[in-house]
């Protein structure tokens, strides 16, 4: 070794003392931390609202100028629930906003627990649209840096909000985001929205639009289920549908899986009547295929659809001539 006996005993010992201070100085900090809480929810609870407001800054910009952000973060979680709970909206917001902007500006991994005071924290604030439409864009502007479109959890809890006071239009926009097995939760919003909602004859542009709308975003897998799922409940039929906008959709979504943007153009031409009567559909169309087939516009005039639709119902044929089933059989192996 290249350490004498009494030199490695003299490190060793070094070390020890080294690790007790660390360990003892972190229980001083937690128990700091608890007590500062403490003092500041006994103020909060005796009415002391507007101190425990400054306090709750003035500790928390300290605890960020020391580099201590969990900490800080822990302040901020504690004061918005704190407030919320005890009907304090103005003090509870500004919290809030300073919390949105603490995950972002010091790159706040998410976990379950700091999604759990966000929900709990967004039901404080629903009922002021003001902090909702300001709190909302500073989370999901966070969430958004960790996955795609947004914590799917995160979404949930605003849809599930939404749809308890019957806010369908903003219940579905977050519906869109779900995860698949979020994707059951969106089809009894959809039933619902078709069942009492809209007259009998308009529910098959409620399951288009969603479906369309899930394309626009590229899940397929999320568009397919949410298509098969709704159909088999609420109109309990099979290819040919008696609604042309379901036999529009059906046929759409074997021509995403085909890859063939002649297809959903075809498709688009021959059910124009149907689809006019929401222009958003075509709207939306135009996005699918700007998503799967980098197309702009697509072209007018494209006739009847004769073997092209014939060409849905085939197995796809790979390069070497053997038959591989078409992407619409994968419906199944989804439940």
């Amino acid at each position: 070794s290249f350490l004498e006996d009494g030199e490695f005993q003299t490190f060793q010992h070094y070390f020890k003392q080294i690790n007790l201070r660390c360990s003892m100085s972190r229980r001083r900090g937690a128990g700091g931390i608890e007590r500062i809480l403490e003092k500041l929810e006994g103020n909060v609870k005796a009415g002391n609202y507007y101190d425990a407001f400054q306090m709750y800054k003035s500790v928390y910009n300290r605890k960020i100028g020391e580099g201590n952000t969990t900490e800080g973060l822990r302040l901020l979680i504690s004061g918005c629930k704190l407030f919320l709970n005890h009907e304090q909206m103005e003090n509870g917001t500004e919290l809030a906003l300073l919390l949105g902007d603490h995950l972002s500006t010091h790159e706040t991994r998410p976990s379950d627990a700091i999604t759990k005071h966000l929900v709990e924290i967004m039901r404080g604030l629903w009922s002021s649209e003001s902090a909702k439409q300001r709190f909302l864009p500073k989370i999901f502007k966070w969430s958004k840096l960790h996955t795609e479109h947004g914590d799917p959890a995160l979404h949930m809890a605003c849809a599930e909000i939404s749809l308890r006071e019957s806010d369908y239009v903003t219940c579905c926009i977050h519906c869109q985001y779900l995860d698949l097995d979020g994707v059951d939760f969106y089809c009894h919003t959809l039933i619902d929205v078709a069942q009492t909602r809209v007259y009998k004859s308009e529910a098959e542009l409620v399951i288009t639009s969603a479906v369309l709308q899930f394309l626009t975003l590229h899940r397929t897998e999320h568009a397919r289920r949410i298509f098969k799922l709704f159909v088999s409940r609420h109109f309990s039929t099979t290819f040919p549908h008696d609604q042309p906008l379901v036999n529009f959709t059906e046929l759409l979504l074997r021509a995403i899986d085909k890859g063939s943007s002649p297809l959903v153009k075809a498709l688009r031409d021959h059910y124009s009547k149907a689809l006019d009567r929401d222009p958003t559909l075509n709207e939306l169309i135009d996005k699918v295929l700007r998503v799967y087939f980098n197309e702009c516009k697509p072209p007018a005039g494209l006739g009847g659809l004769g073997g092209l639709v014939q060409s849905l119902f085939a197995p796809q044929q790979t390069e070497g001539g053997s038959s591989s089933a078409a992407a619409v059989q994968e419906d199944a192996d989804l439940d």
